[in-house]
């Protein structure tokens, strides 16, 4: 997610990216994704003074934590950068992830990173089908017992069926 700095006109530039993950600089193994992650960026420009303003939207596909079904959940991330050119000696401790320093000699800057960092945080940590804007699936309001396999309680144990007589025989004398 590359722009020119030298390239920019004076006002608003609009720019929409479709990337991978691996250009986004996204490489976990365990995120899956559908389709291309598409982003649009307005970048304004009044004399030294830039801003980027976008959106980023993507499709991931994780397996849903309640029915374990593949789901397509829509990501949506929003963010605003400040960039600002030459960096003072006291900023250098600074955490603002909004504010971008740029040198002044560098003409183009990647903000893949910093995207990627807003599209991650936008992530659920336990992905439902609940979560999907078609609803849940109908196994998700089930309860939780009759989903699960019970054939393992229901058949008796070998090794426990002798304690269990001997049990019955000492209450029966």
């Amino acid at each position: 997610m590359k722009i020119d700095l030298r390239t920019l006109r004076e006002g608003e530039n609009a720019f929409t990216f479709e990337e991978t993950p691996a250009q986004l600089h996204i490489h976990d193994p365990e995120l899956s994704f559908v389709g291309p992650i598409i982003s649009r960026l307005m970048v304004f420009k009044f004399g030294d003074a830039l801003m980027a303003k976008g959106e980023t939207r993507c499709t991931l596909r994780p397996d849903c934590a309640r029915c374990l079904d593949p789901i397509e959940l829509p990501i949506c991330a929003s963010y605003t950068f400040v960039f600002q050119k030459g960096r003072p000696k006291h900023a250098e401790e600074d955490e603002d992830e909004t504010l971008i320093w740029i040198g002044d000699e560098q003409g183009e800057i990647d903000l893949g990173e910093e995207v990627k960092d807003y599209l991650l945080l936008e992530l659920p940590m336990i992905p439902t089908c609940q979560a999907l804007p078609s609803g849940p699936c109908p196994r998700y309001d089930q309860d939780i017992n009759t989903l699960l396999d019970h054939a393992q309680e229901t058949d008796i144990d070998p090794r426990w069926e002798a304690l269990r007589a001997l049990k019955e025989s000492k209450e029966k004398s």
